[in-house]
């Protein structure tokens, strides 16, 4: 059974995809399977790194990892381009203001794009949204791509101005 959200997105897409069943399946199974069931689908635009813009479906929100006995939820944006499902999703995660990439993380670019093995060998007949999303959740869950931005330091007190300094002094008389 297809998910509402997502027939709705795609009905704001005609003439997107190639296989826009396909795109419906996959979409909906992700939304409702508990690993994406802090995701939504909504229509957007992706622009490229060349610069070009392609409207396509994205589903944001959440995924869930589990490390060292917590459970944590990561904030991704996962595009599915026209050419969806012969050419693979592309993931990012994206920190809310409260978080910071990791630096140098093997799986997530600084930019917050996510690389790893299961995207790079995407078949379209064999991969699927929810076992990328099972796979994000387990790799992130190893070696969590995001943390917890330090605490500002407290700001350094200001020093008086000059003119309250001086307009608190009284000068010493001198007798001679």
């Amino acid at each position: 059974m297809n998910h509402p959200e997502v027939s709705r997105s795609i009905a704001k897409l005609p003439g997107v995809y190639r296989d826009p069943s396909r795109v419906i399946r996959d979409s909906s199974n992700l939304l409702k399977s508990t690993t994406g069931r802090h995701l939504k689908a909504e229509a957007s635009s992706f622009v490229q790194n060349d610069g070009t813009s392609t409207r396509s479906l994205v589903l944001n929100g959440t995924i869930s990892m589990n490390y060292r006995g917590n459970t944590y939820h990561i904030p991704v944006d996962i595009y599915l381009p026209p050419n969806y499902p012969v050419q693979p999703p592309i993931a990012f995660v994206r920190p809310v203001s409260t978080m910071m990439i990791k630096e140098g993380h093997r799986h997530v670019a600084a930019d917050g794009m996510v690389y790893m093995p299961y995207l790079h060998s995407w078949r379209s007949h064999s991969h699927n949204l929810v076992d990328m999303c099972h796979n994000m959740s387990s790799i992130f869950g190893r070696d969590p791509p995001v943390f917890a931005k330090p605490a500002a330091p407290a700001p350094a007190p200001t020093p008086p101005s000059y003119n309250s300094v001086f307009s608190s002094f009284t000068p010493a008389v001198f007798l001679r």
